[in-house]
């Protein structure tokens, strides 16, 4: 959520700065998951952010989008994110702002190329190599199941309930307030 306003509107003040990082940086789940599973989830996720911050502006669109597919061969957990990207980078980029039946080609050359070249990078050696298909096997494992790790999905389930249950039974953060300055 405090991603989104910063994608949204370029004028933050330092203290909603602050407070979104924060609030970042000491997530409980990316404590959890990066120091204790250790798959790099925080350095992955500042990839993301990255991504998101040159989202922000008209003239580094190219970059981010060529940032998020550079972030989808590192890791292809982000593919979730993928479709609203594309249509986030169609639109604002490939497309004109005053009719969106008006396409830019030259941006959308730019963009397919450089998406195309990241993952001719990413990709490439295997495909020369003829392992592509263990690669896919290896990246989605339908044949072992969607969830080989029976224990996790029931551990997760018992802590969102009992975090739901949970947010009844605190009274509310005034978080508006400290965002606000109010």
């Amino acid at each position: 959520m405090h991603l989104y306003s910063f994608v949204d509107s370029a004028t933050t003040s330092k203290r909603a700065a602050h407070a979104a990082a924060i609030s970042i940086i000491l997530s409980p789940g990316l404590l959890i998951i990066d120091h204790i599973h250790f798959q790099y989830n925080g350095f992955l996720y500042g990839v993301l952010v990255l991504s998101l911050v040159l989202a922000r502006s008209k003239s580094t669109l190219l970059a981010s989008g060529l940032l998020f597919a550079g972030l989808l061969c590192l890791k292809h957990i982000y593919l979730y994110l993928a479709p609203a990207y594309f249509v986030f980078l169609l639109r604002e980029y490939c497309l004109s702002p005053r009719n969106i039946f008006k396409i830019r080609f030259m941006n959308c050359l730019k963009l397919g190329g450089g998406i195309v070249a990241v993952f001719a990078a990413a990709f490439g050696p295997f495909a020369a190599l003829g392992q592509i298909p263990q690669l896919l096997s290896r990246l989605f494992p339908f044949s072992r199941g969607l969830c080989h790790a029976y224990w996790a999905p029931n551990v997760w389930a018992l802590y969102s309930f009992a975090d739901r249950i949970l947010i009844y039974r605190k009274p509310p953060f005034p978080l508006h307030r400290y965002l606000t300055g109010k």
